[in-house]
């Protein structure tokens, strides 16, 4: 196939996707609606599964991921930030309990080697799953185990997605309705590069105005990313890349040598966001309706019994850390779908129930903060410590 008419077929996809989502409110948000369609199409013979490679852009697609989420760091607010702590907290908690319920509760109902899997990936889908493929691929009797936990990641999107979408639309539909509050968040977005409460007093790095320009900032992103790129290594991957690349976007963003929302600077969000969006994709291919069905009763039982804790535990903590409950239900599950659908998400909830521009910026600035470090929490931290625990103790 072309890759011309590869490109075309998945970004028809990636539209059809944003249309479902738009159209519905984002009851169905657009990265549900992805699945759905890629792996229509897959299971069908619709799609082949080449098309990915013969449009070139998931390994592209990867390189940009890095760029964005330093972008994405100089969103964040240093003030917004004292608020995150109550975002730490919930994540770190909800990830606990639900994966202790899973490794407690679920044994007892499905296959043990599948629920003890099934805590870690709960806890961080596509992050941990490669901890436990190095770990677990080539023992003798774990390929039933491998193709379990290889399936979970790919299908907890289908569950996780939907539920967080349902607490962030009513957040939002309860936020929108304090118009005094939505003029507060909204001034959030105004560039006001001296205003108090910043990390530093005086934007010490900030370049003179004529090196304000898209090459320039495109290539601030890219120093940047690299340098966390380079410092992840040599922690030997114990943290990583994208976590420094988001703390180092607010960092640099705090100095002055980036600017507030970078996104918009370099002028192209919209590309930006498919080709980190396509890196998802082509995790779809090689899930057969077999493989899908032969697990479906272990996965169901392992993300209600994830998703039920994250919510109690939620409710629990939006209560003593007076946030509100579907605010905080949302960031638990995060850990389900992780960055860059935390993002998307994100964009689909904003866009959706956002009736003006005003509202638009209220929304984004309040969720999207909160979304990304909700995200990298639980998938690129807290999994890893569970897959690990879940490794030494259980095999």
């Amino acid at each position: 196939m072309a890759g011309i008419y590869a490109l075309t077929i998945i970004i028809f996809i990636y539209a059809l996707g944003e249309v479902v989502s738009k159209l519905t409110k984002a009851r169905i948000p657009a990265g549900l609606a992805w699945a759905v369609l890629l792996l229509g199409g897959l299971w069908t013979n619709i799609l082949k599964p080449e098309i990915f490679s013969a449009a070139q852009v998931s390994g592209f697609g990867m390189l940009v991921v890095a760029l964005m989420i330093t972008m994405l760091g100089s969103t964040i607010d240093t003030p917004e930030l004292k608020r995150q702590v109550k975002v730490i907290i919930i994540c770190l908690a909800t990830v606990v309990v639900s994966s202790a319920a899973i490794l407690l509760i679920d044994p007892l109902i499905v296959n043990k080697q599948y629920a003890y899997v099934g805590a870690p990936v709960y806890a961080g889908g596509g992050a941990v799953a490669l901890l436990l493929t190095s770990a677990l691929k080539e023992r003798e009797g774990m390929t039933a185990v491998v193709g379990f936990f290889t399936i979970l990641g790919t299908a907890q999107v289908l569950f996780g997605l939907p539920v967080c979408s349902f607490f962030l639309r009513r957040f939002a539909k309860n936020f929108l309705a304090d118009k005094e509050n939505v003029k507060i968040w909204a001034a959030v977005s105004e560039e006001k590069e001296d205003a108090a409460g910043g990390l530093f007093k005086k934007k010490f790095m900030k370049l003179p105005k004529p090196m304000d320009t898209v090459p320039m900032n495109l290539l601030k992103v890219a120093l940047i990313s690299s340098l966390a790129t380079f410092l992840a290594g040599l922690t030997g991957g114990i943290i990583h890349a994208f976590v420094i690349s988001l703390i180092f976007g607010w960092f640099f963003t705090e100095t002055g040598f980036l600017s507030k929302n970078m996104m918009a600077k370099i002028e192209s969000a919209g590309l930006v966001t498919f080709l980190a969006s396509t890196c998802l994709f082509g995790n779809y291919v090689g899930v057969t309706p077999q493989m899908f069905l032969s697990y479906l009763i272990p996965i169901v039982v392992v993300m209600v019994t994830g998703i039920v804790f994250t919510a109690l535990t939620g409710f629990v903590l939006a209560k003593v850390l007076k946030m509100e409950v579907g605010l905080a239900i949302a960031l638990g599950l995060t850990c389900t779908f992780g960055f860059p659908m935390t993002m998307i998400l994100t964009n689909n909830v904003v866009d959706a129930m956002a009736a003006n521009e005003e509202e638009h910026k209220a929304l984004y600035n309040i969720l999207m903060p909160k979304m990304l470090v909700a995200g990298f929490v639980t998938v690129t931290i807290v999994s890893v410590f569970v897959g690990s625990f879940v490794l030494s103790v259980f095999f």
